[in-house]
């Protein structure tokens, strides 16, 4: 029976290293990459979609209007704002989904001005609700800003 054990004991834990090696591949989601205009005055449409989850706008609120960007730029340029990114979204799925999004407001040039990430989930049949990340930013910054890449991972 000691014997047994023992030329079993090799196979049984290639077979549990080959299950854990598995798993993480098992629990790993969708990522999905888009880049937009600024949500500055209207809502910005998306096409950011998982199975039964589609988060399809973002909209800003509190953000700098440009007489407040050129105050900044003449008072205090170290001046920052929390904008508010409110993402719009639908689910139709029977179980929340969780979802990780991460923000990057960019400047012309493709350097990042701002960077904010947020994990969260989507309510289980929604047909429209929305999830707010706070971006802190410096409020020169959001006048100089030219795109918003969102980068939003669908977790399982």
């Amino acid at each position: 029976m000691a014997r047994t054990r023992s030329r079993l004991a090799p196979t049984a834990l290639v077979a549990a290293l080959a299950f854990l090696a598995a798993a993480p591949a098992a629990a790993a989601g969708k990522l999905v990459e888009e880049t937009v205009d600024v949500p500055r005055a209207t809502r910005v449409p998306l096409s950011i979609t998982f199975e039964k989850s589609t988060i399809f706008a973002v909209e800003s609120q509190n953000d700098p209007k440009p007489e407040d960007v050129e105050e900044a730029r003449t008072k205090d340029p170290n001046d920052k704002t929390w904008v508010l990114l409110r993402f719009a979204y639908r689910n139709d799925g029977w179980t929340r989904q969780k979802v990780k999004i991460r923000a990057l407001l960019l400047d012309e040039a493709g350097g990042v001005l701002a960077d904010v990430g947020r994990s969260t989930k989507l309510g289980k049949q929604k047909t429209e609700d929305t999830v707010t990340v706070p971006m802190k930013v410096g409020t020169v910054d959001w006048g100089r800003a030219a795109r918003m890449k969102l980068l939003v991972t669908f977790l399982d």
